[in-house]
């Protein structure tokens, strides 16, 4: 079977299930991804994906309420919404599929509307045209190329280059499934990227910001020595003549304010020395609060690979009330938060609960723990919030260590030190999701299972 042999099953296939529906809604999944769905509540939805390394279509009956807002698909929108499919055909006996479309307006005039997906590989379009003028494209092509497109011109086929390859028929299907089921992570990575990215930038500004209170530490450190200088000074300033402008001290030469007198110039390096004092205790508070907020940050970072659309919106919930960064994406709305869930994994039937954010941390531990229950944390260092639950049974070393592979595990790291608490002793904290533990036992554990495929199955508390 070669290529177009191929699509002329999908477009039978399409004709089969589509023709006399009315197209009622598109989303876009991705900058490379739409999803159009029909009137026919039986009826497959067409997904259509642009990815140049694999361009295919195909009748899909997953469901998306995602939607991306690109201008192009706005456009697409006006023109085509609610209008009836008529038919799919093979254009040009190449690798363009033809969707013809009937578009009936508020005066019952008719348009003959023609979406064109020219599946090229590493060329790949989106055309709409009316009748054969072009009214939109996903890319627009110039005068100088080889194959124009240009608004309110005549479309012009590019030239047909014939297929000698046989067409792998179970691999392309393969490859097409495993598009289909990463099609969730590419919405959100699509829909979060810059989200994620203010984050990083934030996290590398603190991160210089870190430096910066570092250095001026280790500088007001090194002034903690002038209270030497000045008690030395204080016994042998009757011997230093007026207008000196150093003394020595064991090796060192310590300046003085040859404008000073002996007195001045005591209370000079006494000075010197309680600044320093008081730069210390004041940039070390700023240091550990800078240093909370780039583990806060890498905490998210660290989950994000799991999230979905409503951890996303617990999360920028949370972002707002912390005012860490400034929402500025314009695909992010405010939304309400109603209810929130944290997840869990079943271990010999047990529940290991998580949250992927402080609200969810919040709820898990001080809402849904029950006091004989037992909470897990890093030490010193953020991170989700662990629970298990143990239904008045037993806590043993295989359920613990269960416990502490799935913290190792949402955090990314190989080993860490961990806090194991009785629910009864953890208290809250100052703000969400904050902890306090009253007593705590400490342990030092090396990560020896990968509980990726249970964390991303991971069931939602109820």
């Amino acid at each position: 079977m070669n290529k177009i042999e191929f699509l002329k099953e999908r477009v039978n296939e399409i004709n089969e299930n589509l023709k006399g529906a009315y197209l009622n809604k598109i989303n876009e999944i991705s900058s490379l991804d739409y999803l159009f769905s029909f009137s026919r509540s039986s009826a497959k939805s067409l997904f259509i994906s642009l990815s140049s390394p694999l361009p295919f279509v195909k009748l899909i009956g997953k469901k998306y309420k995602e939607s991306l807002a690109s201008l192009f698909l706005q456009i697409l929108k006006t023109k085509l919404l609610n209008s009836c499919f008529i038919e799919a055909s093979i254009y040009n006996d190449d690798s363009i599929i033809d969707l013809k479309f009937i578009k009936t307006t508020d005066t019952y005039d008719k348009i003959e509307y023609h979406l064109l997906f020219e599946m090229f590989k590493g060329n790949t379009n989106l055309i709409l045209l009316n009748k054969s003028e072009i009214e939109l494209a996903f890319r627009y092509h110039s005068l100088e190329t080889s194959h124009p497109l240009i608004i309110k011109t005549t479309y012009i086929p590019p030239k047909k280059i014939e297929l000698t390859k046989d067409f792998d028929v179970e691999n392309e299907l393969k490859k097409e499934d495993e598009y289909i089921n990463n099609l969730e992570n590419k919405y959100l990575k699509e829909k979060y990227n810059s989200l994620i990215a203010q984050l990083k930038r934030k996290r590398k500004s603190l991160l210089s910001k870190k430096e910066d209170l570092e250095n001026d530490i280790y500088k007001a450190n090194k002034n903690l020595e002038y209270k030497d200088y000045a008690d030395y000074y204080l016994t042998i300033m009757n011997e230093i003549p007026k207008g000196a402008s150093s003394f020595k001290y064991e090796d060192k030469i310590i300046p003085l304010k040859v404008e000073y007198n002996s007195t001045g110039n005591l209370n000079y390096l006494y000075k010197i020395y309680k600044k320093a004092k008081q730069t210390i205790a004041l940039t070390q508070k700023f240091l550990d609060e800078t240093d909370d907020e780039i583990k806060y940050i890498d905490n998210i970072l660290n989950l994000k690979e799991i999230y979905n659309e409503n951890d996303y919106y617990e999360l920028i919930d949370e972002l707002k009330k912390k005012n860490i960064v400034k929402i500025k994406n314009k695909n992010i709305k405010d939304i309400k938060i109603k209810a929130v869930s944290p997840y869990y994994i079943e271990y010999k039937g047990i529940k290991i609960g998580f949250g992927k954010n402080n609200i969810q941390n919040n709820e898990l531990t001080f809402k849904l723990a029950k006091k004989n229950d037992y909470y897990l944390h890093l030490a010193n260092e953020h991170s989700p919030h662990v629970v298990i639950f143990l239904n008045n049974k037993e806590l043993n070393d295989d359920i613990l260590k269960e416990a502490m592979n799935l913290l190792l595990n949402l955090t990314k790291k190989d080993d860490a030190a961990i806090y194991l608490s009785n629910i009864k002793d953890v208290k809250k904290g100052s703000y969400q999701g904050e902890a306090n533990l009253l007593k705590y036992e400490s342990y030092f554990f090396k990560k020896n299972k990968d509980l990726n495929d249970e964390i991303k199955n991971a069931k939602r508390f109820i």
